[in-house]
């Protein structure tokens, strides 16, 4: 088992290695332990000052991520992150928009698809967009939230937030008919988003009408349903 770790050890620093510096750096499907994660700390975010970091399908451990976490206070090179597929959990999201409350960080795209994220990390995300002027993309899709955690995000976005461009709630099943409302409100009140993915969400024909006729007189902007 040790020397399997230590052959991933060697795979993630040839291919971290291989990059540029401020360059996207890929490390979906490798395995990443929390060791791994120390490298890719120390060879990625601080040595190659990655502007892009793909981690997905990784199945990062809750301590893997809070280091990456707490590596994202003073960096300032890094302007997207991909945590996507990763069992990723509410109380890792707090780790996350803890750093990211930071006024040094520069994260311009975090991507948090395909994990186990309810509206108690939505609320920990809405309230980092409180605060927070860098992130202009934020991909939320395929998670567990309902249309309480929808209705936090609309009101950050429409009363405190005016920075993000795209959000993506995508195949978020328990967003329902109920949360048509909030999602008119942030239209009718952000002049900031530009796009807004909600396929395959539980919402009926009806309320898909309701929400398209909202965005009909808005210019340069992008609603998915």
């Amino acid at each position: 088992m040790a020397n399997a770790f230590a052959c991933q050890n060697v795979q993630i620093q040839e291919t971290i290695g291989h990059c540029k510096v401020h360059s996207r750096i890929d490390l979906r499907k490798q395995p990443i332990t929390d060791s791994d994660a120390e490298i890719i700390i120390k060879e990625a975010i601080i040595k190659k000052q990655c502007s892009m970091l793909w981690l997905v399908s990784n199945h990062i451990t809750s301590q893997g991520i809070s280091n990456l976490a707490a590596a994202l206070r003073n960096c300032t090179a890094l302007e997207g992150l991909s945590l996507c597929d990763n069992a990723v959990n509410d109380a890792d999201v707090f780790h996350i928009t803890s750093a990211l409350s930071d006024h040094n960080t520069k994260l311009r795209r975090l991507a948090l698809t395909s994990n186990n994220i309810t509206d108690e990390g939505v609320q920990h995300l809405a309230e980092l967009l409180k605060v927070n002027c860098s992130l202009t993309e934020l991909w939320l899709g395929s998670n567990k939230i309902t249309d309480r955690g929808v209705q936090m995000l609309t009101d950050t976005l429409v009363h405190y937030n005016k920075t993000l461009c795209v959000l993506s709630l995508s195949w978020n099943k328990l967003v329902t008919d109920a949360s048509v409302d909030f999602f008119i409100d942030l239209f009718e009140n952000n002049q900031t988003l530009r796009t807004v993915c909600l396929t395959n969400c539980n919402l009926s024909e009806t309320s898909k009408l309701k929400l398209r006729e909202a965005t009909k007189l808005r210019t340069e902007f992008y609603l998915d349903l």
